[in-house]
């Protein structure tokens, strides 16, 4: 079986990890993977040459706003490599590079993978506390980050042999919701490397990370990971301000993660300030991959405070330290965590601020014993299967 890939710069973030993880455990499958990016880091290229024999760059870089572009002044070169390599199968992702299907064959089975939609997020941007331009900014690039995406997705679907993949039984709502053809669509949660993310001793832990970023931790320590307007980070300080009334100084909120907008920054930092929460919230900053295994298992709950998720790979890696979640009902979090038998730690999101809501399942979290399964969190083996699966039944 050869599979070859279409995606994005391989650079940061989620869709990057998705992308060699799903191709790591293809080749431990057996499949035989080829990857075609506009451009991919330097340290990631031996990486992933190890399940990848051939990584075909094609120069540039590609985002949501110039994929159209991007996508027809390389269709040559996606067509010659296409033709060379004679995949068994493609997999294209994100689903803003969807219309490169448009240059494969029909009886070429492809799936398109799309990361989650920002149709609750469109809801709720409104009122978030960005300023000037950067909040004119950031309202126009969701409103034509999703109109893009959309528009290359309902183009790409009149084709015979193609399948979406939804990363969450939400998103694949969200998407029928917006007029994409019910029957096209499945939904696969992403997994979890349990090779790296695993339980280690939590006094090590937070030993550790006390001497890595130089800080002191006390009490029960909450971490936030990735934040920022959409990820609800606004609504966790107040949260953590109720809880300070409630239960004093005695609990440390970790913050890994650049905080985005600079008006947005500049809020959170005047709130955590006139909140007088200086002492207990940390924030670090972007965190290098290598060290958010021990930032996990040094915490006692990882909170996902999100207004709109697809599949965020935050809380399967912080299940996979047998860590719980404290997690809004949006994208895949309700799946996960009903995985894991801990829906009780769900926050229900009907309403712009819900700090106390969080504030009242935050509590519950840290002072309830709560033992995650390990077990129960999908590793990326399991997943890549039934991407096979799907693959396998096209082509029967």
């Amino acid at each position: 079986m050869k599979i070859l890939h279409i995606v994005q710069d391989l650079s940061f973030g989620g869709v990057t990890n998705v992308v060699v993880n799903l191709v790591k455990a293809l080749n431990k499958l057996g499949v035989e993977n080829i990857v075609v990016t506009p451009q991919i880091r330097k340290e990631l290229t031996s990486l992933l040459h190890s399940y990848s024999p051939r990584i075909f760059v094609l120069g540039g870089s590609v985002n949501s706003f110039n994929s159209i572009e991007y996508i027809l002044t390389r269709k040559k070169r996606i067509v010659e490599i296409i033709s060379r390599e004679k995949p068994d199968a493609i997999i294209i992702q994100p689903g803003w590079l969807s219309l490169a299907y448009r240059f494969i064959s029909n009886d070429v089975p492809t799936l398109v993978i799309i990361h989650g939609t920002y149709l609750n997020e469109i809801r709720y941007m409104w009122l978030h506390p960005i300023k000037g331009i950067e909040r004119v900014k950031y309202i126009t690039g969701i409103l034509a980050s999703q109109a893009i995406e959309l528009l290359q997705l309902k183009l790409a679907s009149t084709r015979r042999e193609l399948l979406v993949v939804a990363v969450s039984s939400n998103t694949r709502k969200e998407l029928v919701n917006m007029g994409m053809q019910n029957n096209k669509i499945i939904s696969i949660l992403n997994g979890v490397d349990k090779e790296i993310f695993k339980p280690i001793s939590k006094d090590y832990a937070k030993t550790s990370v006390e001497e890595i970023f130089k800080t002191r931790l006390r009490g029960k320590i909450i971490l936030h990971v990735n934040p920022g307007p959409r990820k609800g980070t606004h609504i966790l300080i107040k949260a953590i301000a109720i809880l300070k009334r409630a239960y004093g100084d005695d609990f440390t909120l970790l913050i890994a993660g650049k905080l985005g907008p600079k008006t947005y920054r500049e809020y959170i930092e005047s709130l955590v300030k006139s909140l007088k929460l200086k002492e207990n919230v940390k924030m670090f900053g972007y965190v290098k991959d290598k060290l958010l295994p021990l930032l996990y298992n040094a915490a006692d709950v990882v909170i996902v405070p999100s207004y709109s998720e697809g599949s965020p790979l935050v809380i399967p890696e912080a299940l996979a330290c047998a860590t719980p979640v404290v997690a809004t009902n949006v994208g895949g979090n309700p799946e996960y965590l009903a995985f894991a038998g801990l829906s009780s730690l769900l926050v229900k999101l009907n309403k712009y601020d819900f700090s106390v809501d969080l504030a009242i399942t935050l509590s519950k979290a840290l002072n309830t014993k709560i033992v995650v399964p390990h077990s129960t969190v999908l590793d990326w083996y399991y997943i890549a299967k039934i991407y096979l699966k799907y693959i396998l039944d096209f082509l029967t």
